[in-house]
C-alpha cells in the first residue's frame, strides 16, 4: 500500500504543478537528489557509526515562494527506510537564503523526547509527527537545504525540475 500511495502523491504533485493556470504566483518544482548527514557521535545502542549517505529520492513543490509541500524517500541514519510527508513555509532573508519550517508525518524514525531518535524496538513506534527549521540556499536550478539536530548536520540536494513565473 506504501509504495502505491508514494507513486500516486509525487504524480499528483508534478501534475498539479503542471496544470496550474498562469497567474501573477510562483510555481517551482524540485526533485530532491541526494541526502548527506555528518555525525559527530556514534550510535549509542550499537556503538557504530552511523549512516551518512541516505541514498533519497522526492520532490518537493514551492508555491508563491513562500509554501511548500514534499515528500522524500531515503535510509535514514539507523539504516531503516524513511518515508517523510511534509508542509512548510519559507521565511527569505534575501533573494538567496532564508529559513524554511517544515511540518508534517514520518514512518521510519523511532523517538524518545523532540530530537532523540533512538533504536526502533519493540514498543517503541516509528511513525510520528515532526517539525524541522532548516537554512535554504535556493539557486535558479536547485536549492540546498541544511538542518541538524545537534548529534548531527545534514544536507538535502534539489534540483529544480520546474519553473513558472
Amino acid at each position: 500500500m506504501k509504495p502505491f500511495f508514494t507513486i500516486v502523491l509525487l504524480l499528483s504533485i508534478s501534475s498539479f504543478a503542471q496544470e496550474v493556470e498562469v497567474d501573477t504566483q510562483k510555481h517551482e518544482l524540485f526533485f530532491t537528489a541526494y541526502i548527506q548527514s555528518f555525525h559527530f557521535t556514534r550510535n549509542s545502542t550499537t556503538h557504530e557509526s552511523f549512516n551518512d549517505k541516505q541514498d533519497a529520492y522526492g520532490l518537493e513543490y514551492i508555491y508563491d515562494d513562500h509554501f511548500s509541500i514534499s515528500y522524500n524517500h531515503f535510509v535514514n541514519s539507523r539504516y531503516n527506510e524513511t518515508d517523510v510527508y511534509g508542509l512548510g513555509y519559507l521565511l527569505h532573508f534575501n533573494e538567496d537564503f532564508g529559513l524554511h519550517l517544515i511540518g508534517g508525518y514520518q514512518e521510519g524514525y523511532c523517538f524518545d523526547g523532540l530530537l532523540n531518535s533512538v533504536e526502533c524496538t519493540p514498543g517503541k513506534r516509528n511513525k510520528s509527527a515532526f517539525i524541522l527549521p532548516m537554512l535554504y540556499y535556493k539557486h535558479q536550478y536547485f536549492k540546498i537545504d541544511l538542518f541538524s539536530n545537534g548529534d548531527m548536520i545534514a544536507l538535502r540536494f534539489n534540483i529544480k525540475i520546474y519553473d513558472l513565473f
